[in-house]
């Protein structure tokens, strides 16, 4: 968006006007300046400490490598470039007089505010239908959705945003503002005769915003329904198999290869009850009953695992939506009404406000993180105080042959980042 370049321009009218009217320039008063440097340097301290402790995290913790954490950690870079692009450097445009940081920071600064605002939803839209493929359809997850296309689809969304936002090099520069009496400011400013500005922000808004929102919400409500769906057969199953212990034994082998526990589709309730009807590899062909119970345990702790992750990133997209939903009312507000008036005190306190907003949802996802992930706070403990020993506790899984062979429980030392692992924290946390 060209918003915050419109606004230098509102700004430089209103300090040319200075002279002709006693009205003060808000943002010369001290208190409001105060509060405005208080609460940037706020959001920066968590754009930049946060997301680096996040993509050190992912990076550093055994725990954490999935392909789920792989993806944030995308988003976390590209909330890091907002913080060292864009937050201070918005601030300046209110608080100094002129354009300090050169003409190739300028169209860096507006480059970057877009790279990563579409890159942020682009990641998100592809976590989403990641986890739909993964819980709904698995066996079709595990075919298609492999983890070196995943990383070949993270690589398009930063070159395809990279692309969208290249424009910025051409539209904007900065040039300098006679004041009179001799002085001279330079402004970072866009020109409108290159582009449309107010089409190109409509379009912004539908395709970057309103589209990518309903497209996640159908999907996230499909992954509701089907974690749902999938308590309710585990529950029968639990019932009907375990407790008149008639589950497989499987023998364990020492080349044992995990794949992903299918649970909560139709076909996979099928494949359960035929591995269990077909299964003839024990000497009883039963298990025994705590074994059975131990299984249904295990089962229970991946769905409670994997709504612990959906609650997490559906918590995640509404922050986003309600984050830069402001920036976005406030554009289709100047464009579509004619009560806006970009040289009030009004106008001139809510520009700023809208930015900081949006620069505050790239500074709140780590702690999103932190308090949602049992996990990710594990992480962060063991980077903060140096704790990355290469130990980690066996972690329970339970799996279910590709092939509807049989049932298997294990124990496993490694997350594999594909679909073909679902790895359980004890307490099923995420």
């Amino acid at each position: 968006g060209t918003d915050e370049i419109n606004f230098v321009e509102n700004i430089n009218i209103t300090r040319t006007n200075e002279s002709f009217n006693d009205d003060e320039y808000i943002f010369d008063r001290t208190d409001i300046r105060a509060i405005f440097i208080t609460l940037y340097t706020i959001v920066f301290c968590c754009c930049f400490f946060g997301n680096l402790l996040v993509i050190l995290v992912v990076t550093l913790s055994r725990r954490l490598r999935s392909i789920t954490n792989f993806f944030l950690a995308n988003l976390a870079v590209a909330d890091l470039c907002v913080g060292v692009f864009c937050v201070f450097q918005n601030l300046t445009i209110y608080l100094i007089p002129s354009w300090v940081f050169g003409d190739f920071l300028c169209k860096m600064y507006q480059f970057v505010h877009s790279l990563s605002y579409t890159a942020s939803i682009f990641i998100l839209v592809v976590i989403c239908t990641e986890r739909y493929f993964a819980i709904i359809h698995p066996i079709t997850c595990k075919q298609i959705l492999t983890s070196t296309r995943l990383r070949l689809v993270i690589l398009g969304v930063w070159i395809t945003s990279a692309a969208y936002s290249a424009p910025k090099f051409i539209w904007v520069e900065t040039i300098k503002n006679n004041l009179g009496d001799g002085r001279t400011e330079t402004i970072c400013i866009s020109h409108r005769r290159k582009y449309n500005s107010e089409l190109f922000d409509m379009i912004n808004f539908g395709l970057l915003y309103v589209t990518p929102l309903v497209v996640m919400t159908v999907l996230y409500t499909r992954i509701a329904v089907g974690l749902w769906q999938s308590s309710q057969s585990l529950q029968q199953l639990g019932r009907v198999q375990c407790c008149a212990t008639q589950c497989p034994r499987v023998e364990k082998t020492p080349n044992f290869e995990p794949q992903r526990t299918f649970i909560g589709t139709t076909e996979t309730k099928k494949m359960l009850m035929r591995s269990m009807k077909n299964n003839n590899t024990t000497k009883n062909g039963r298990l025994e009953s705590r074994d059975c119970h131990h299984l249904s345990h295990l089962s229970r702790n991946v769905l409670r695992a994997r709504r612990g992750v959906v609650r997490m990133l559906i918590v995640v997209v509404l922050t986003f939506a309600i984050c830069n939903l402001p920036f976005h009312a406030r554009k289709m507000w100047q464009y579509w009404s004619s009560g806006y008036e970009g040289t009030s005190d009004f106008s001139t306190l809510l520009t700023p406000l809208t930015f900081l907003i949006t620069y505050f949802n790239s500074g709140i996802n780590p702690l999103l993180y932190a308090f949602l992930s049992k996990n990710f706070r594990k992480g962060m403990r063991e980077l903060l105080f140096c704790n990355f020993h290469g130990k980690r506790k066996s972690e329970n899984m339970i799996v279910l042959n590709s092939v509807g062979v049989g049932l298997r429980r294990s124990s496993t030392r490694s997350t594999r980042a594909n679909c073909s692992t679902v790895t359980m924290a004890p307490n099923g946390d995420s």
